[in-house]
């Protein structure tokens, strides 16, 4: 009778423990249906998607030409992140990718100067719902300005990794050691 009453507590303690382990086992999954909608009532601004359109070129431009690539805006400037884990730790590597995505930007890296007005990428902030001339003059060229190229090349620390930083229209590269 022992054996079986202990048993039983047996079976019983098993039983809460499966219990308490189905309902903490996670969260509960939610409805696909509401996120989505939840989302989509969340508009993004055209210049959330000029981000999105100038990331998705210049990182499937650097697919091609031995970089990644990302965008962010910060201080009032895009600044083109870009990293290499196969180029050499070298200034020289370093101008070389900030040279090619100028170019990918049909901007003359030599000149800092665009082929057309503004750069292709300018181009990606530019909207027909937009009157340009009614918010800046200069629209595109003021988009321009605001880019700025940062590229990483190596590990940080002890001197192991350079960033060379410069202006989509310019030809001064900045470089420092980390």
């Amino acid at each position: 009778m022992a054996r079986s009453a202990r048993g039983q507590r047996v079976r019983l303690g098993l039983a809460a423990i499966g219990a308490l382990a189905i309902l903490a086992g996670g969260p509960a999954l939610a409805d696909p249906a509401a996120i989505v909608a939840k989302l989509k009532s969340t508009p993004a601004s055209l210049f959330d998607l000029s981000l999105a359109r100038l990331e998705a070129e210049v990182n499937g431009d650097g697919s091609g030409n031995g970089f990644d690539a990302y965008v962010n805006f910060q201080d009032n400037e895009v600044v083109i992140y870009a990293s290499s884990s196969h180029a050499p730790v070298t200034e020289k590597a370093c101008r070389g990718i900030i040279d090619t995505i100028k170019l990918l930007g049909d901007v003359n890296p030599k000149t800092g100067v665009p082929v057309e007005p503004a750069s292709g990428y300018a181009s990606l902030f530019s909207y027909p719902e937009i009157d340009q001339a009614k918010i800046d003059e200069a629209y595109m060229e003021t988009v321009d300005s605001m880019f700025t190229i940062q590229v990483t090349l190596g590990t940080s620390g002890q001197g192991k990794a350079i960033t060379c930083r410069s202006k989509l229209l310019s030809t001064d590269v900045t470089y420092t050691r980390s």
